[in-house]
């Protein structure tokens, strides 16, 4: 009696409702729950019909960009005709557990739809095998078929060299095919940059320097130069209003300085003259969100969101060490949370393959504005590892000039740029344009540099590239 009471219970397909109800109450309370789980998840992997639908729901939101709440998974429900009733809904948020973490369930959930297959493919096994028309071969042809596609499913993310050179391949011939002039990442408008490729995904570059060094207005430079081209970018500033933003980009599109924009009383032909400058590119390539906040997980569901609904190619992150992680307090150091923060970011360019700029701080021991090095980057050694680029900017102050092979180039209007790590490009440096008065960073033409004195030095300065012979700061159009 024992023997058949164990059977009956294993009799049917096997199933966790509890489980279901938890993933759909995570995925839809975390934007970034489903972007962890979207690989994880599909329908058949909600047994209740429901579920399936609800689920269904929040993936079309999640694919269209939009943020993922009950009002909007409601509203497609509606649209879907569904007969889920919104106090279904509701009671399943309200009443059911969250996970902050659920990867986990949504592979039990994806094992047991599995192990559902297989019981469907049994009760078939075991029907056909009943009825003496049905050829023994087709049977077993048949079940072994259903079985082998099942297990491959299991295996789909692995891939071996010869699928990975392929894709090698491919580059190369669209390499072919490219335009004279035309580079493989985001425009940056300084040419040793650009030459090696400019900004690609999914590189994570970080861009160092003292105080008042110019990370801030380095990063809008280059951000400007990439929606100038047709790039959509997303800005996070943790010091900065989209206002004052843009302002800034205002004044480095006209040359009027950005305190006066905001703050003083404009002739009416400067305000013609700045609209003109705004008005020569795509504004709306340029994204805020306001509703993101200085935590890490705001920010990463932002930049998902902004990646499906827009396909932003770049995001920038100011700055890094004013980032907060969601752990309880006293769980990890300064050091350990800025590192965090880094790795997060590095997995989230190569998640949506897009190049994300985090500029950070440097360590404040010498306040003689030393040359800066990698070692000076502030809070965390792990940044070095978690970086593909790193980007520090040196102007000299104090009476100082800039090192070797720079000395005799002046350092007033002027900043080294040191490309002190380049996974993927190499390292480098050269002299670039500063106009303080708009916080603009500019390329200076071969012709500049060289009136200045400037030798080749390691021969990956700006001095190289003619793209810009000949024209003068003013007209450079950065």
């Amino acid at each position: 009696m024992e023997k058949i009471e164990i059977e009956n219970e294993y009799r049917g397909p096997i199933k966790d409702l509890e489980c279901e109800k938890m993933v759909i109450a995570s995925i839809i309370s975390s934007y970034n729950s489903m972007a962890d789980c979207e690989s994880i998840l599909d329908e058949e992997c909600f047994y209740d019909l429901h579920h399936q639908e609800i689920y269904r729901a929040v993936r079309t939101v999640y694919n269209s960009g939009s943020s993922i709440s009950i009002v909007s998974i409601n509203a497609e429900l509606a649209k879907m005709g569904s007969m889920v009733e919104p106090i279904e809904l509701t009671k399943i948020l309200y009443e059911t557990p969250i996970d902050l973490y659920p990867q986990t369930l949504s592979l039990r959930l994806r094992d047991l739809s599995y192990r559902r297959k297989l019981w469907e493919i049994g009760m078939k096994l075991i029907s056909e095998s009943g009825i003496e028309t049905f050829p023994l071969e087709m049977i077993h042809n048949s079940a072994k078929e259903g079985i082998d596609s099942l297990f491959e499913n299991l295996t789909c993310d692995v891939i071996t060299l010869s699928d990975a050179y392929r894709e090698v391949q491919e580059q190369m011939l669209i390499n072919q095919d490219r335009e004279p002039g035309k580079i493989i990442g985001s425009r940056t408008g300084f040419p040793w940059i650009d030459n090696n490729g400019g900004f690609t995904g999914p590189d994570l570059i970080i861009i160092g320097a003292e105080t008042s060094q110019g990370k801030t207005s380095f990063a809008t430079s280059v951000i400007l130069n990439a929606i100038k081209t047709g790039e959509k970018i997303a800005f996070y500033s943790m010091e900065m209003t989209p206002k004052q933003l843009a302002s800034r980009i205002a004044s480095m599109q006209s040359g009027i300085n950005s305190k006066q924009i905001l703050n003083g009383s404009l002739e009416l032909n400067d305000i013609y003259r700045i609209d003109a400058g705004m008005e020569a590119f795509d504004m709306n390539n340029l994204f805020f969100d306001g509703r993101s906040t200085a935590s890490l997980d705001s920010i990463m569901s932002s930049i998902r969101q902004l990646k499906k609904k827009y396909d932003i190619k770049g995001a920038c992150v100011d700055y890094l060490q004013l980032v907060n992680v969601s752990v309880p307090k006293k769980v990890l150091t300064r050091e350990q949370e800025v590192a965090k923060v880094a790795r997060d970011l590095k997995n989230l360019a190569k998640e949506l393959n897009i190049w994300i700029i985090a500029i950070s701080q440097l360590s404040r021991g010498d306040r003689g504005n030393p040359i800066p090095t990698m070692a000076m980057l502030r809070d965390s050694g792990q940044i070095e590892q978690a970086a593909d680029m790193i980007i520090l900017l040196y102007r000299p102050q104090n009476g100082r000039s800039f090192p070797s092979p720079y000395e005799n180039i002046p350092t007033v209007g002027r900043c080294l740029v040191n490309i002190a790590k380049g996974r993927n490009i190499g390292t480098g440096e050269f002299i670039c344009g500063f106009r303080p008065q708009n916080t603009l960073f500019f390329p200076l033409s071969p012709l500049e540099l060289e009136n200045m004195g400037s030798s080749e030095g390691n021969g990956r300065s700006s001095i190289n590239t003619p793209s810009y012979d000949g024209l003068p700061p003013e007209e450079l159009p950065f």
